[in-house]
């Protein structure tokens, strides 16, 4: 089972990126590459663009992981589109997002329906 994938739907331009189980470092720097190649696909799309990244089945990481994932959102904070919503399944899950979601462009949800409303608005 893999650790995290990616869709990108350019038609709609949509990324959406599914965040999956336990990660370790090693996978927190992959995933890093990974997000910046799929970010710099979508930002040669037409806007609107926005990114959904689906945290339902992500464990509650460790406190190394958790950081090094807000430095690598930090870092990549201009490759994201206009809007990025992460959704989550847990109250504890929500406090780890939140901590990504750093500026007005990303939200976090409780629901995919929520976030693709959000999403879609002009």
């Amino acid at each position: 089972m893999p650790d995290f994938e990616f869709d990108l739907d350019a038609p709609q331009g949509l990324l959406t990126v599914r965040l999956l189980g336990f990660w370790n470092v090693e996978t927190v720097a992959r995933y890093g590459q990974e997000l910046a190649a799929h970010l710099q696909k979508l930002a040669q799309l037409r806007p609107p663009r926005a990114c959904l990244v689906d945290a339902r089945s992500f464990a509650i990481q460790t406190k190394e992981v958790a950081e090094r994932q807000v430095q690598i959102v930090g870092s990549l904070l201009p490759l994201y589109p206009e809007r990025t919503a992460r959704v989550v399944g847990s109250a504890i899950a929500r406090q780890q997002a939140s901590r990504m979601a750093t500026n007005s462009s990303h939200r976090v949800f409780d629901s995919i329906d929520d976030a693709l409303q959000w999403l879609r608005e002009k």
